[in-house]
């Protein structure tokens, strides 16, 4: 199918200002009596008929007489056809009658009437009768009208056509007539030699593919009411498949009905157009060109000569030849080492859309087998036998499997998912196929297709004949409805384990975690952790470790004896052995590292998550790491390493997209308490609609979700509600892990109570916080508690009590709690104490400015700094501080005196004064503490300037 010129017509002509030029030129030397012969060369597709046809309605405009002729295939074999079809129909109309067709023009006539056009009769009409009867008539036509004469496909012209224009050439330079034809490249040509010296005679034109941006703009109005993300989406797209070639392009924005569907989703559109031309170039090229072209697209990256010969069966030699001419054709293209590819992605998807489902599985197999003796990846085999149809070959199974469980490892799960479930097709399911199951419900799970992996996962179950196995996969059935939330369905996934010691503290622990999550307290748990505790195991063994874990997430949850629950955590945890066993992304690991954060390990915690972290980016596990990293940034953030914890929380928000959701609540409330720290109050804000959310999902979900819109309430002053979220707080985690090492609610509530002016309440908030945080014995949390006491209790020793504070506090790594307790024992000291002794509160506050000012933490810095200001001393202000004080003037004369111009310099550059220079200089220095120029460029990130010349010079060379 080829296309015509009148379909090309109303379309575009993009990028070809270039060529539109030459030709436009080319026009008014041809009305000056100056013609020339013009070829518009390339590929198929590139657009030369649009060019033709661009000229052709330029020069109708301008009053031009224009003679058309199209070639086809079957052109060759008609004597002077280009001729016939330009002047046949006016020598018919004119008979004898006038000048033009006349003495030598009569042969045009003869042309016309198809005399002499019998096999054996153009013998008649020689090459040299035909170009002159063709030159005088164009002497007569053009004598009062500029002709142009219009070719399109000139590569299939017959020869006498092309003889008798090469006689012509040089006649028609001192004419008012230009001839422009187009020739397609890669085509076999009869006449190549008399074409070629046509060509070698004329201006060529040889457009080139559109650029992307041009695509750009043809999306834009193909699709004018879809998004910017979408349309540069389908830029994309279209370029990459389309090669910017101007056919294939419109072809991919034109029909509506997509057939072929890609790996990532979006559709590849192929029109019967690009189809057809596809075939019709091909079948012109040999019998054998079809399947070369179509092993080169199903081999990729191995299709060399031998390879596709092989796979073809055909010699060597007929495929180089297949090759050579394909490449000529743009229907494939050359690559380094020998390896050829299809020119265009969209060419390659009409090559397999003409095979057959059962033709291409073939084709694929067959390849497979080729690449295995060829010594080729395992990845790359596994590719081809994914696109085979199932059958029952064991090799093939182990083969997908193997890839599949690559992939997986490697935290692709789509695509091991397609490899698993291409397995799964090959052949019956017994038990030699469990582990395939597992690993197919796995990928499932980590796909957000929980319902399809839980079928999977009972599949295997039902197969498998030993407890152990029963267990493992009940265990990780479990783990993945606790990561999606589903705690109720987790603990009825667990059930109750038997005696077995792995198997029994697999179970166990996860059902500690999923029952305490969703708010039930079965007694049989209790019953085994009291067992632990009264007998705790050796941890010799991974069911001992997850023993262990289990009794300190109880003892933790229930506020019973922080010292014990850290202890068996520690023990737990084993060096590390904990993080080996437990590879997958199970709930064990990080509730143990929960357990140590809220004991106030945090070295210890922090050095197991980070080797979490560590372990998962080296399997590529999305899930693993997500979990890692939120359970880090919650350590840290207690740590006082606020900017790093709001790293590492960010980092695991990014894969909600994956379908990731075990910690969300846990991160977005930790995210709202770093944001706060910040003073990032709209960024804080921005968690609300999740929070409120998961504010109604039963659990610790819904406390902790709870927990942080308290928060936000609380820093926007609206203590009121703030209080009454907090208690809400304290009914969901009433009776299984009211901790306040957990969720200090009632500290939460006590300062909004205070503020509202209900000091009994707060007080008594207070105490029983105190009381709880004292049992559980955990330092940060009695410390929090201390300094929640001495801010609420008006009678109480307020000094005394933030000093104990800061004396708990030494023993463990927490410097943002240690920098908020010694700036309110400075005000405290400061109130109580007055101006007579300030040289503890001075030293308590510049402790606390130095960290405030090191993590960035605005709101805290304004506190210190109104203290030391009252007291009378300097302020040390960070560097973001004071750069963010700046005004705009300010910045750019500093950031040019730290480019290294001098203020006359400066002043010449910005059209100022001297002095206003001078004037906003002194301005800088006052506010970033510093005495000269020499300290700017290291303030603002500002290269060290060689001389003040220097810098004048690459400045006037920029401008």
């Amino acid at each position: 199918m080829i296309p015509s010129l009148s379909s090309m017509v109303g379309a575009p002509v993009i990028e070809r200002d270039t060529e539109i030029t030459v030709l436009g030129g080319l026009l008014s030397r041809a009305v000056a009596g100056r013609g020339s012969l013009v070829t518009i060369e390339g590929q198929a597709g590139i657009g030369k008929t649009r060019l033709l046809s661009h000229i052709r309605r330029r020069a109708s405009s301008a009053g031009w007489r224009i003679l058309d002729s199209r070639c086809t295939p079957q052109s060759g074999s008609i004597e002077f056809g280009l001729f016939r079809d330009w002047f046949g129909t006016l020598a018919h109309r004119a008979g004898a009658d006038g000048n033009t067709f006349t003495g030598p023009g009569r042969v045009l006539v003869a042309l016309g009437s198809g005399s002499g056009s019998g096999p054996g009769e153009g013998a008649q009409h020689s090459v040299g009768d035909v170009a002159y009867g063709a030159r005088w008539a164009l002497e007569d036509l053009t004598a009062d009208q500029p002709t142009l004469l219009l070719a399109d496909d000139v590569q299939w012209a017959d020869r006498q056509s092309l003889q008798a224009l090469d006689l012509l050439a040089n006649p028609l330079r001192q004419l008012p007539c230009l001839v422009v034809w187009t020739v397609r490249s890669g085509e076999p040509i009869r006449a190549a030699d008399d074409l070629g010296r046509l060509i070698t005679s004329s201006t060529v034109v040889t457009p080139r593919a559109w650029t992307r941006r041009a695509v750009a703009g043809r999306v834009a109005a193909a699709y004018p009411r879809s998004g910017e993300v979408e349309r540069r989406r389908l830029t994309d797209e279209v370029y990459a498949a389309s090669g910017g070639v101007p056919f294939y392009v419109e072809s991919l924005l034109a029909d509506p009905d997509p057939s072929i569907e890609l790996s990532d989703g979006h559709t590849r559109q192929v029109s019967d157009a690009v189809a057809g031309s596809v075939a019709d170039r091909l079948g012109r090229l040999g019998s054998t060109a079809v399947a070369t072209a179509t092993a080169t697209c199903v081999l990729e990256g191995w299709a060399t000569v031998s390879t596709i010969a092989v796979l073809i069966n055909q010699p060597s030699d007929v495929v180089a030849e297949d090759v050579s001419a394909l490449v000529a054709a743009r229907i494939l293209a050359h690559q380094r080492n020998g390896i050829v590819r299809p020119a265009y992605p969209i060419v390659a998807d009409v090559l397999l859309s003409r095979m057959s489902v059962t033709e291409e599985s073939k084709l694929h197999h067959a390849a497979a087998a080729v690449l295995i003796k060829r010594g080729a990846p395992r990845a790359e085999i596994a590719e081809h036998l994914l696109l085979t149809l199932p059958g029952n070959d064991p090799e093939v199974r182990a083969r997908l499997r193997e890839a599949g469980d690559l992939a997986l490892r490697s935290g692709s799960a789509d695509t091991a998912l397609k490899y698993l479930d291409r397995a799964l097709a090959e052949g019956p399911i017994d038990v030699d196929q469990i582990g395939l199951l597992a690993s197919a419900a796995r990928a499932e799970s980590l796909q957000g297709e929980l319902d399809a992996a839980l079928l999977n996962w009972e599949r295997a179950w039902e197969l498998a004949g030993d407890d152990e196995t029963r267990s493992r996969l009940r265990a990780e059935a479990g783990d993945a409805l606790v990561l999606a939330g589903r705690h109720q369905d987790a603990e009825g996934v667990y059930g109750a384990p038997d005696d077995s010691e792995t198997v029994g503290g697999r179970l166990l622990a996860r059902m500690v975690l999923a029952g305490l999550l969703n708010g039930v307290n079965p007694d049989y748990i209790h019953k085994q952790v009291d067992a632990i505790l009264a007998d705790p195991p050796s941890g010799d063994n991974h069911g001992d470790r997850l023993r262990l874990s289990a009794a300190a997430v109880l003892l933790t949850f229930e506020c019973r004896d922080g010292k014990l629950a850290r202890d068996l955590a520690i023990r737990a945890v084993d060096g590390g052995a904990l993080l080996l066993d437990e590879t997958a992304e199970g709930s064990a690991l990080y509730l143990t590292s929960g357990v140590l954060g809220w004991c106030s390990a945090f070295a210890e915690a922090e050095a197991l998550l980070t080797s979490a972290m560590d372990e998962a980016r080296s399997r590529n596990s999305v899930m693993a790491l997500a979990s890692a990293a939120a359970c880090r940034g919650g350590v840290r953030m207690r740590m006082g390493m606020v900017t790093e914890a709001l790293a590492d929380l960010e980092v695991a928000l990014a894969q909600r997209s994956q379908g990731w959701s075990a910690y969300l609540a846990g991160v977005l409330a930790s995210l709202v308490e770093g944001r706060i720290a910040r003073g990032e109050l709209d960024r804080a804000a921005s968690y609300r609609d999740d929070l409120e959310e998961l504010s109604h999902v039963p659990g610790m979900t819904a406390a902790q979700a709870t927990y942080a819109l308290a928060d936000l309430a609380a820093v926007h002053a609206d203590h009121d509600r703030a209080a009454g979220l907090y208690a809400r707080v304290g009914q969901l985690v009433e009776g299984r892990m009211d901790n306040p090492a957990i969720m200090p609610w009632r500290a939460g509530e006590a300062l909004a109570r205070i503020r509202l002016g209900e000091p009994r309440l707060a007080v008594e908030l207070a105490q029983a916080n105190m009381e709880r945080a004292r049992a559980f014995g955990a330092p940060y949390a009695v410390a929090q508690a201390l300094r929640t006491l001495a801010a609420v209790d008006a009678t109480a020793d307020r000094v005394g009590l933030l000093r104990e504070a800061l004396a708990v506090l030494r023993r463990v790594p927490a410097p943002r709690l240690e920098a908020q307790v010694a700036t309110d024992l400075a005000g405290m000291l400061l109130l109580t104490h007055g101006m007579t002794d300030t040289i503890e509160p001075v030293a308590l506050l510049r402790q606390a400015e130095s960290y405030a000012a090191f993590q960035e933490l605005r709101p805290l810095s304004d506190r210190v700094h109104r203290l030391l200001e009252r007291i009378g001393e300097p302020v040390k202000r960070s560097t973001t501080e004071s750069l963010s004080s700046l005004t705009v003037s300010e910045r750019r004369v500093a950031e040019l005196a730290a480019s290294g111009l001098s203020n006359r310099q400066i002043a010449q550059h910005l059209f100022v004064t001297i002095k206003a220079v001078e004037w906003h200089l002194s301005n800088v220095y006052r506010k970033l503490g510093i005495r000269s120029r020499t300290r700017l460029p290291a303030l603002l990130n500002v290269p060290v300037p060689r001389s003040p010349a220097a810098y004048e010079k690459a400045r006037l060379g920029s401008s």
